[in-house]
């Protein structure tokens, strides 16, 4: 590669890199149906991002590539995670990304027709800009799939939350309605769920039904007895309603013993015995 040729196209780069990314915003929104606007980026805070991207394309012909490159990774983590801030897609960023080609071009274009660049010195430059380009697609990937992940995690954690309701009946008493199958993942949620409710709620009687659950495994018979042991240290009792013949065979299978739990045939048998009646209208 000719230092004279690229040199001189990197440093025309550089120094333009403010009026190339107004032109870049330009290309946008010729070559996008969306702009950054609809998602209340500021003006100033995207253009300056822009500008300094551009300067890196016009200082990897002059400077060390290999700081340069690094620098363009920093960039890609910081123009990535304002992305993800501002609600742009992966879709949209890589996009937009796909633009810079548009611009850098159009200047070598010029180069090329007033012969102050060699065909030879511009597939050298373009293998340097393709490294460059692969790099901000790769990271700004990597942190948008972390970012999606992340909400899928907190959303799972958010329904499983769901599944567990503790529903207060009147002061010290609750009741947890299982619905559906249980794993082991949603026994240890009943666990986290049952604790940190009977605390902050003050309960002293805890009804676990059981009757929405058609059966169980006997790992999560022995996580249902660790969670009555677990509550009974903190001094609540607890009350297992709903049980079906298929889930005591389990229980009973499992070696635990009914006498160390509390067992009522129903939530309304259980609520009976705690001392409520039943009103007639």
């Amino acid at each position: 590669m000719s230092i004279e040729e690229s040199e001189v196209v990197g440093r025309k780069i550089f120094g333009n890199r403010y009026q190339l990314a107004k032109l870049f915003s330009e290309n946008i929104l010729k070559n996008s149906t969306e702009n950054f606007e609809k998602f209340k980026m500021p003006e100033p805070e995207y253009l300056e991002l822009r500008a300094e991207i551009i300067g890196y394309f016009g200082e990897i012909l002059y400077q060390n590539p290999e700081i340069v490159y690094e620098s363009v990774c920093n960039w890609s983590r910081k123009a990535a995670n304002q992305t993800v801030a501002f609600g742009i897609s992966l879709t949209q960023s890589l996009r937009i990304v796909s633009l810079f080609r548009l611009i850098i071009w159009e200047i070598f274009t010029e180069e090329l027709e007033q012969n102050r660049i060699s065909c030879k010195t511009m597939v050298q430059i373009s293998q340097q800009y393709d490294r460059l380009i692969d790099a901000i697609f790769k990271i700004t990937g990597e942190i948008h799939e972390k970012h999606n992940l992340s909400l899928v995690e907190s959303t799972f954690t958010e329904l499983k939350e769901l599944s567990v309701p503790v529903v207060p009946i009147s002061k010290g008493i609750a009741v947890l309605p299982v619905i559906g199958s249980i794993d082991n993942d949603r026994a240890k949620m009943i666990m986290q769920v049952s604790l940190n409710e009977s605390i902050r709620l003050d309960i002293q009687y805890f009804i676990l039904d059981l009757s929405g659950v058609s059966m169980i495994d006997s790992l999560v018979a022995n996580s249902l007895f660790q969670i009555v042991n677990t509550l009974k240290l903190i001094g609540v009792e607890v009350v297992i309603t709903g049980i079906s013949p298929t889930i005591a065979q389990t229980m009973t299978r499992v070696g635990l013993n009914f006498n160390l739990i509390k067992v009522s045939s129903s939530l309304e048998n259980a609520l009976l015995d705690l001392g409520f009646k039943h009103v007639t209208v």
